[in-house]
């Protein structure tokens, strides 16, 4: 029969791996939120600086077709970084889809015993034993 101290340790044993793919899982989470949070204030970044720059009111002597043909090469421009921004988004999910693949990433060690602890279990359990022969020849 076991005793009250080795069915703690065996229950602390199996929880601490059942919650080794929810921390797992945790990991790849955070990670997942840093990238894709990121990438999305770099995109934002990236709108803010098209939208001040066509806010700008021209010049009031300034020649209309230079100010047209000006907004609509920052638009392209602006377009462009929008396409590189969404090729990006594709090779992350990517990423994010092998970190989550099971085994494929680094989990935080787990709380595992002590190893002072260990050799004083097995000089326990090598008393006991000793005590049970004894007990066994003295009958």
């Amino acid at each position: 029969m076991k005793t009250v101290d080795q069915q703690v340790a065996e229950m602390q044993k199996k929880t601490l791996e059942s919650l080794e793919p929810i921390q797992s899982m945790n990991n790849v989470a955070a990670q997942a939120f840093e990238r894709i949070a990121r990438k999305n204030y770099d995109l934002m970044g990236d709108l803010m600086e098209y939208a001040v720059a066509q806010v700008k009111v021209p010049e009031p002597d300034a020649n209309m077709q230079e100010v047209y043909e000006q907004r609509v090469a920052e638009t392209k421009a602006f377009a462009d970084k929008v396409n590189e921004r969404a090729a990006e988004y594709v090779a992350l999910v990517g990423e994010l889809g092998e970190m989550a693949k099971p085994g494929s990433v680094e989990t935080a060690p787990t709380a595992q015993p002590s190893k002072k602890t260990a050799p004083a279990k097995a000089a326990r359990a090598k008393k006991k034993a000793t005590a049970k022969k004894t007990t066994a020849k003295a009958k």
